[in-house]
């Protein structure tokens, strides 16, 4: 199983360069549009789909209100170019970020993530994702709503309890027109960090439906 936190999609040739001709592919949040997006355009390849609180882009940006913008104000900011939002966060990215300290993360992974955090590379990286998000991942979205397209394999929407992917109603109803294939909808009983915070719970989910 592959997962993906950018908006692109898993590189087919490169698993089938690892023995694998057909995977399921898993993805939270920013990695549920990476995993949706190779399900929808490697239907050959893919066997079973699972989101963990995502939705297709465009369908947030059809439905974006006072609500949703105010709640997630971070698309419209990181996603803008008239002012590149990476010259804010890179200038001082120690009072932008906020992180678990290294008794929660482990001391090398704590300092690998700052790391990272501290890279202005890594900034403006960050801010192209979003910027594609509100650009070339939604004109594929509504390339493949015009055409018919959907997600053929079996599919499932892990929805986090105590987070706000209703922010625009029922996260499955908007999900369904998209799949073609059996869905199953699970709510966990967690944060918006499934997998930590509910390993038990997502393994389960996610060994059932690739029993199907």
């Amino acid at each position: 199983m592959f997962t993906g936190f950018h908006l692109d999609q898993v590189d087919v040739g490169e698993v089938t360069l690892l023995g694998h001709d057909r995977f399921a592919v898993a993805g939270h949040d920013r990695g549920a549009l990476v995993a949706f997006r190779t399900a929808m355009d490697h239907p050959e390849a893919v066997t079973h789909l699972a989101v963990m609180d995502g939705l297709p882009v465009v369908e947030h940006l059809e439905r974006t209100d006072a609500a949703f913008a105010r709640a997630w104000w971070h698309w419209w900011f990181l996603g803008q170019t008239d002012k590149p939002a990476e010259r804010v966060i890179c200038a001082d990215p120690d009072a932008w970020y906020r992180t678990p300290g290294p008794a929660a993360m482990g001391p090398g992974s704590h300092a690998d993530l700052w790391a990272a955090l501290r890279d202005p590379a890594v900034g403006h990286g960050m801010c192209e994702d979003y910027r594609a998000g509100l650009g070339i991942d939604r004109d594929h979205d509504e390339a493949d709503r015009r055409a018919g397209r959907q997600v053929t394999c079996p599919a499932l929407l892990l929805e986090s309890a105590d987070d706000d992917l209703d922010i625009h109603g029922d996260p499955a109803a908007i999900w369904a027109p998209w799949l073609a294939g059996p869905f199953r909808h699970r709510v966990v009983d967690s944060g918006h960090h499934q997998a930590e915070q509910a390993p038990a719970a997502v393994a389960e989910a996610l060994l059932d439906l690739l029993s199907r």
